[in-house]
């Protein structure tokens, strides 16, 4: 198991900070990723190319964009929910567009104002525009996966034939969300074996939200039917601004310490990481951070061989 290696994708600067509703400034979001990628994170979220409408935090995403483009060892993506967003994504430098829609029709009216059909043909558009070269690549999320808000149970079938419709897009990364958190261990066996039985071309990423607390037995679950991508943000930050009850994101930190104590490597500096979420309980205090590991701190004696304790009272 030494040799196993999982990534880990921070969504932090978009999924963590999208349900804030004061405006956090510019150059904190700026300083959040910059510290992200010093920590050895190979990929981050920066933000969304959304409406001004959808989600005002994001108005600044632009600039975010130009001041982070020349960071080094570290995949730069953003979330799209259209053409018109790919393109702006496009010229501020971002190479990879994170598409997303739901598997609920319902959500997906309220989320992005149309049906997953229609979020479908706006995928094709999209991929017809920017995957003829070797520049751009193109993730698809779909949100509600393991349950919907309103609509309740998704069934496995459901998301097959979702999966079914992205994958003849041409799309060969796809990463099954559990949007409110309805998700539990045997849910995302049943639903991840059979994607990746149905569609071994694809490469299937996991993302957690541990609205119930079940997060990272879910995240544990998936990496045991062969998901090696985990979504996570740091400090547990996030959720759905439509989705009544979502709360936030698994926290990197965890999901980190999860996997090293177990052998498993993620590339990522975990005491780095403990002090960039200080780094977010003392610049962004609205910002409530749900993890365990930062509250409590590192373990003195551990399979990282830790020789201090990390306490959030630490310098970042």
């Amino acid at each position: 198991m030494g040799k196993e290696k999982v990534k880990i994708i921070e969504v932090g600067p978009r999924d963590g900070l999208q349900n804030i509703k004061t405006f956090v400034p510019t150059d904190k979001k700026i300083l959040f990723i910059k510290k992200l990628a010093a920590c050895g994170v190979k990929e981050i979220q920066i933000g969304s190319f959304v409406a001004l409408r959808a989600i005002p935090q994001f108005k600044d995403i632009k600039e975010v964009a130009r001041s982070v483009s020349s960071l080094q060892r570290v995949v730069l993506s953003a979330l799209i929910p259209n053409e018109q967003g790919a393109e702006e994504a496009i010229s501020n430098g971002i190479k990879k567009f994170i598409f997303f829609f739901s598997i609920s029709r319902a959500h997906n009216c309220c989320n992005v104002r149309q049906t997953p059909q229609e979020s479908l043909k706006e995928l094709k558009r999209i991929c017809r525009s920017y995957l003829s070269g070797p520049s751009i690549t193109l993730r698809v999320d779909l949100a509600t996966a393991f349950g919907c808000p309103f609509s309740g149970n998704i069934t496995t079938a459901a998301v097959l034939r979702m999966v079914d419709k992205v994958a003849a897009c041409g799309i060969k990364e796809i990463t099954l969300c559990d949007t409110v958190g309805f998700g539990n261990p045997r849910m995302v066996e049943d639903k991840f074996s059979a994607c990746r039985q149905r569609f071994p071309q694809i490469n299937f990423g996991a993302h957690f939200h541990n609205t119930r607390g079940l997060a990272l037995a879910n995240a544990l679950r998936a990496y045991e039917t062969g998901v090696r991508s985990f979504d996570t943000a740091a400090g547990g930050l996030g959720g759905c601004p439509y989705a009544s009850g979502s709360s936030g994101n698994v926290a990197t930190e965890e999901m980190v310490f999860m996997f090293e104590e177990m052998g498993i490597k993620t590339g990522v500096d975990l005491k780095k990481l403990l002090g960039v979420c200080f780094f977010l309980h003392k610049t962004v205090p609205q910002a409530k951070l749900a993890s365990s590991l930062y509250q409590a701190g590192l373990p003195n004696i551990s399979n990282h061989g830790y020789k201090t304790q990390w306490k959030h009272s630490a310098t970042s």
